[in-house]
């Protein structure tokens, strides 16, 4: 048989004989020996570069079979409940990261759109899961803040309105719109799905000046408007307390504005001024915000005369001279503050009335709004309801005239000051205590006067 040819895909084979052609020795031509079956036991001859070399190739085999057994144990560990548990926890972290992302300083709402900082809620709780709080004049000035705040921590709010102080919708509350508190029909019905815990009253008519003009109309609104609202509360808690829907609920506390009109001009010896001070009231508005304050304890006295049954607690505010966003300086009846800065971005003169030595003290809107929930959620330890007042202010007064040039300078502005003749009610000097609010309700201002122009 014909040997096949190397062009057949063989290659022949030589003897042992014939001659072999020669190559270079490779490190793989060396001798080795088996002293065993054992890996292990691999000995290989030669220089001990072999040996290094040999056990530099040990070293990657292990780690190469080390990162095939970590990437195993991996995917098992993937697998399991334990990673699950684990990866759910990473993710409710980084949601509550973002629902707490500031917003140049800001913390995130419960619910709303306000961004607010920590001094603006300091001191609020979060709402329990049925805390519903409804608000009276909750569209105005300062009323939309307090519902910026309440939504921030979480309550439920209902704002009644009738829109003639303001006109700041919030679609995240309920809005009971135009309402008017001194029509019975428009407080909202008792029962049928509505459930309240708390009350804020700030509807009002809000002028001392238009007061001396039109005092029928702040008797109508401050005091019989109240005294609607008051008696809602009472007749809302006993259709609770008789209602078979365990869904409903008691309303614990109401929180009212009064006024630090009702001082008056006193005597300069009581400055600056306590609770405990006279009433001196020089208007309508202050007449009516001090007899609201009469109602209130009348409220809380009718509550503990009555025999078992809900009781609802009453706080009074007396806030000083409020400024801040949403102060409307096109209404004539407005803060000075927000008349000033209007004048003054328009470089038009800044009228102050009288020789602007009279003081004030001026205190921020979000620290009202803040003082009035925490006054709200103050909890009693009383079994009886109870009645309380307290001054809403900084604590520090000035003149006018310092106002009117702090605004220039703020505003960088070339207004004149014009002075003009007084205005009847108004208060010559007004100085506030704060200290009853401070130990009573932990309310203390966070914004001065001079951060609240910037």
């Amino acid at each position: 048989m014909q040997r096949p040819s190397s062009t057949d895909g063989f290659h022949p084979i030589k003897s042992k004989n014939e001659e072999q052609p020669t190559r270079e020795r490779s490190f793989f031509d060396r001798p080795v020996s088996y002293d065993d079956a054992s890996p292990s036991s691999l000995e290989i001859g030669g220089t001990d570069d072999a040996n290094e070399a040999w056990s530099d190739m040990q070293v990657r085999h292990s780690q190469e079979a080390g990162g095939a057994s970590l990437i195993e144990h991996g995917l098992n560990f993937m697998r399991s409940t334990q990673f699950f548990v684990i990866a759910a926890v990473v993710i409710f972290l980084l949601i509550v990261a973002l629902l707490t992302t500031t917003n140049q300083g800001a913390v995130a709402p419960i619910r709303g759109e306000a961004y607010l900082t920590t001094n603006e809620f300091a001191g609020i709780r979060i709402a329990k899961p049925d805390e519903a709080v409804l608000i009276t004049g909750g569209l105005g000035f300062i009323g939309s803040h307090v519902v910026d705040l309440l939504l921030h921590r979480g309550f439920s709010v209902t704002i009644l309105d009738d829109e003639s102080n303001g006109h700041n919708h919030n679609r995240f509350a309920k809005e009971l719109v135009p309402h008017d508190i001194t029509v019975v029909g428009d407080l909202p019905e008792i029962g049928n799905g509505n459930s309240f815990t708390h009350v804020i009253h700030l509807a009002a008519a809000i002028s001392v000046a238009e007061s001396m003009n039109d005092p029928d109309k702040y008797e109508r609104i401050n005091y019989g408007g109240s005294e609607k609202v008051f008696n809602w509360i009472r007749n809302y808690n006993q259709h609770v307390s008789q209602s078979e829907d365990d869904a409903a609920t008691f309303i614990h506390k109401v929180t009212a504005a009064s006024s630090a009109a009702v001082y008056g001009d006193p005597d300069p010896t009581l400055l600056p001024l306590r609770e405990t001070a006279p009433y001196g009231g020089k208007s309508p508005y202050a007449d009516t915000k001090f007899r609201m304050e009469g109602l209130m304890r009348e409220f809380v006295a009718k509550q503990n005369e009555a025999s078992g049954g809900p009781k609802a607690s009453a706080v009074a505010l007396r806030f000083f001279n409020v400024f801040g966003p949403r102060q409307d300086p096109k209404n004539p009846y407005s803060g000075v503050i927000s008349l000033f800065l209007e004048a003054a971005l328009h470089d038009k003169d800044i009228t102050v009335l009288g020789d602007g030595e009279m003081t004030r003290d001026f205190v921020y809107v979000k620290d009202v709004a803040r003082a009035i929930v925490m006054s709200l959620l103050q909890e009693s330890t009383d079994n009886e309801a109870t009645f309380d007042n307290f001054n809403v202010c900084t604590g520090k007064s000035i003149t006018i005239n310092t106002l009117a040039d702090q605004v220039r300078q703020k505003m960088n502005s070339s207004s004149d000051v014009k002075h003009l003749a007084p205005r009847d009610g108004d208060i010559r000097e007004s100085s506030c205590n704060s200290e009853k609010a401070a130990k009573g309700l932990q309310f203390t201002s966070t914004v001065t006067q001079e951060e609240g122009l910037e």
